[in-house]
């Protein structure tokens, strides 16, 4: 058994003789979840925060679900696999090193899609690559030692489930604080904007300028007076991992207060297209 989050997973490798080929081999690849079925005891607005986090819904979707009463969410954890590899017994025999190699490609292959099956489940899996790619390697090695014959796995309990409380909203999502903190420096049209459409239009001098509440989204300037497109500015800044809303408070105290240096950092593409109208709803997502 190998955990990837709340999931557990347990592995099996089945080295068997290709039905179709007398000289080949083949070794079957699955995982089965040791609970089928897992059940979170969530609310509506940790449901509308995983939305918003994914970029599947606006802020708006989060406060009008702070209000909803608790439920049990039921998921259902599918098998993984069967994944093949095959191999000719003569490989193994005189090319070992050969062999190694392309079993060490199909058990990270394998390792790679048991997480991204996991990831799907967000209440599970935390939605970070660097986890999720240490959860790869613990897979992998898990893997290993299931065809070495050094670990064997259970039987998947198919009937009684596995309960959970969703409280990792309650510790602070960075995306959720970020949106908060938005709240608290924007003024209160321009949050029901950014809560409606996932965009913040400040004007500063003689130009509008917009915002969107994407990672590293490119800030349109307008102007005031034609309501002509002028430009897009890309500003990047120092922390990669910055959440989309912290990037929506730095743009926008910059095009309020310090225009100048915004077009200073900022780099210059072609400007947008249409005209200049109420914001349409934009959405975001993570891969």
């Amino acid at each position: 058994m190998i955990r990837t989050g709340y999931l557990r997973w347990e592995i099996e490798a089945d080295d068997r003789r290709c039905a179709g080929d007398a000289e080949s081999r083949e070794v079957v690849l699955t995982a089965r979840p040791s609970y089928r079925r897992v059940l979170v005891r969530s609310d509506r607005h940790a449901q509308a925060a995983e939305r918003f986090v994914r970029g599947e819904d606006g802020y708006d979707a989060v406060l009008r679900a702070r209000t909803a009463v608790e439920t049990d969410v039921e998921l259902r954890v599918p098998d993984v696999g069967p994944i093949l590899f095959r191999y000719t017994e003569r490989d193994r025999t005189s090319l070992p090193r050969y062999w190694m190699e392309k079993l060490q490609r199909a058990a990270e292959s394998f390792a790679h899609e048991v997480v991204r099956v996991g990831a799907s489940f967000p209440q599970l899996v935390i939605a970070s690559p660097a986890l999720r790619a240490g959860y790869a390697r613990l897979v992998l090695g898990e893997t290993l030692r299931v065809i070495e014959g050094k670990s064997q796995a259970q039987a998947t309990e198919e009937n009684e489930p596995m309960r959970l409380e969703s409280a990792a909203y309650a510790q602070g999502v960075p995306e959720l604080v970020a949106a908060e903190l938005v709240r608290d420096v924007v003024e209160p049209r321009e949050f029901h904007e950014f809560c409606q459409y996932d965009v913040i239009t400040v004007k500063s001098g003689d130009k509008y300028y917009r915002i969107p509440r994407r990672p590293h989204g490119l800030v349109e300037v307008w102007d005031a007076a034609t309501k002509r497109p002028l430009t897009r500015l890309c500003v990047i800044f120092e922390d990669p991992g910055m959440p989309p809303s912290d990037e929506v408070v730095m743009k926008y105290l910059l095009a309020k207060h310090d225009p100048n240096l915004l077009w200073k950092i900022g780099v210059r593409f072609s400007p947008p297209s249409g005209r200049f109208e109420r914001a349409a709803p934009r959405r975001w997502s993570v891969d």
